[in-house]
């Protein structure tokens, strides 16, 4: 059975399709926005209880949350060849989550433009700045002697942390004392990977 992905581009499935591309994976795309009705159907609860997007089903696995989605799809299908996605070791592993845990607790919150969240992030303004500048530094530091997160090359860990720093989102961000997270954000989302699945739906 072919992986699905369910969920529409301009949400976190992004994420998910973007993990696809640079997998090299073939799948069928269900694009449900965050409010079709067809995300409370038996159908669809069957395989996200809580009837949200993204969710993925891969042979008998179904599986909801885009960080989590991406872990998973990583190790199934990236853990080897010469550019492996995925750590080999478990060192390298407990990197790769300490940063997807970090990035979905400390900024995904703050830099997040979801509508829903449009009065609570306006109505905050100093305060989420004064937690998420402490946040992009440390990330900045953490790059100031490697070109990726974990070491010299692109993993995972890379693509979920840069994935919730999404270009839509960075650009109401000041970067201008972030200059190692540019840089980093710059190769990220100049991957081929990346481009081509920006391209294909238009994000």
């Amino acid at each position: 059975m072919a992986l699905t992905i369910y969920g529409s581009a301009r949400s976190r499935t992004m994420r998910v399709l973007w993990m696809a591309a640079e997998l090299g994976l073939d799948y069928i795309h269900v694009p449900l926005g965050f409010d079709d009705p067809a995300l409370k159907e038996s159908s669809f609860l069957r395989i996200n209880p809580l009837g949200t997007i993204p969710a993925i089903v891969d042979g008998d696995v179904t599986l909801s949350e885009s960080l989590a989605i991406n872990l998973y799809l990583a190790k199934k299908y990236g853990s080897d060849g010469a550019t492996p996605l995925y750590p080999s070791t478990p060192r390298e592993e407990a990197e790769v989550w300490r940063w997807t845990l970090w990035v979905q607790g400390h900024l995904e919150p703050w830099v997040q433009r979801d509508a829903f969240m449009a009065d609570i992030r306006d109505g905050a303004g100093d305060p989420i700045q004064n937690v998420l500048r402490p946040a992009l530094a440390k990330l900045d530091h953490a790059l100031t002697e490697k070109p990726w997160l974990t070491g010299n090359r692109f993993n995972v860990g890379d693509l979920n942390v840069a994935a919730v720093l999404s270009p839509s989102r960075a650009q109401t961000i000041d970067m201008g004392r972030l200059p190692h997270v540019r840089a980093w954000l710059a190769r990220c989302y100049a991957r081929p990977a990346a481009m081509a699945v920006r391209q294909r739906f238009q994000a």
